[in-house]
């Protein structure tokens, strides 16, 4: 047991009764519930918190306000960037998610089809973020802005509602950068 690990004593005095010993016991693994809840929403927060600096990182590089400046300065902001990426990169923040062998193999599945249409955007960008939007609308099938990818819906349906929620995440995420890209590269008339 680490030197930190805070103990918490439970103790059965002859004069109480079981059931206030179970009333006891429920009370602290109740407590130690909303607990591990808790650490969980604070690892997932920081997940997210390392995402949004890799995203800002990545703006940087990707600006086109960047080929406005001398080749040195350039240079600079790039080892800066670069420096400071790998160092975010170096923070490992895993929140697992306990999965049955069917849940695996959904999230497989679903990362599967996700990468594929991630490795289609440079050859086709516009149909690539029209197939993202029918996954993201998959995943919200309540509230869907559009057509649904009704495979992918299968799949995410099976998945855990932990990876269901980064999937969304994940597909919000890409979204937006091809829209960046989608304004970086194309002219404005």
């Amino acid at each position: 047991m680490s030197a930190n690990a805070r103990v918490v004593p439970v103790t059965l005095v002859r004069n109480k009764s079981v059931e206030d010993f179970n009333e006891q016991v429920i009370g602290l693994l109740d407590e130690v519930e909303r607990r591990v809840e808790q650490l969980r929403e604070a690892a997932s927060l920081l997940e997210q918190e390392k995402e949004q600096i890799l995203d800002t990182l990545n703006n940087v590089i990707v600006n086109t306000d960047l080929l406005r400046l001398g080749q040195g300065d350039r240079e600079d902001i790039n080892a800066t960037t670069n420096r400071l990426s790998a160092r975010t990169k170096a923070v490992e923040v895993v929140v697992n998610t306990p999965r049955t062998h069917e849940q695996q193999t959904a999230l497989v599945n679903v990362n599967q089809l996700i990468e594929n249409v991630v490795t289609r955007m440079q050859e086709d960008l516009l149909n690539s973020k029209e197939q993202c939007r029918r996954y993201l609308n998959a995943c919200s099938p309540d509230q869907p802005d559009g057509p649904i990818d009704q495979r992918f819906q299968t799949h995410i349906i099976e998945c855990t509602a932990d990876d269901q929620k980064k999937i969304r995440r994940k597909l919000a995420h890409i979204i937006a950068q091809i829209e960046r890209a989608e304004r970086q590269c194309m002219p404005q008339w």
